[in-house]
């Protein structure tokens, strides 16, 4: 056994690989905060749905609505923080999809606070 260190070669050596440069972030659109809030909002509808449509169908949505608003909350607003001082960045989509999720989130709790209010 040789442990003798040998040189290598120009064919051995490689040379210092490039940094990689970083990959351009991508364009934030607003698409998943709009539908989640779109969502949310028909949700609070299932319950006037016909009659002969099981229950299943027409209540279990509003258990849902108040993490779907969130859920629309929590997408938009990085979106709206991101394109803040673009001029040029459409913001319409996040915009709404922020303002349906509030919708979606202040009318299941306006509606608890009736009820409380009522009873009490």
């Amino acid at each position: 056994m040789n442990f003798v260190e040998r040189t290598a070669g120009p064919e051995q050596q490689t040379e210092a690989e490039p940094v990689a440069e970083s990959e351009p972030e991508p364009e934030r659109r607003g698409t998943a905060s709009l539908a989640l809030g779109v969502t949310g909002v028909a949700m609070i509808g299932c319950p006037f749905l016909p009659e002969g449509l099981p229950p299943l169908i027409r209540f279990f949505p509003l258990y849902l609505v108040l993490p779907v608003g969130i859920m629309a909350l929590v997408c938009g607003l990085p979106d709206l923080w991101a394109v803040r001082g673009d001029e040029g960045a459409a913001r319409g989509r996040a915009l709404t999809g922020v303002a349906l999720g509030t919708v979606a989130i202040l009318v299941p709790l306006a509606v608890c606070l009736y009820w409380i209010l009522l009873l009490g």
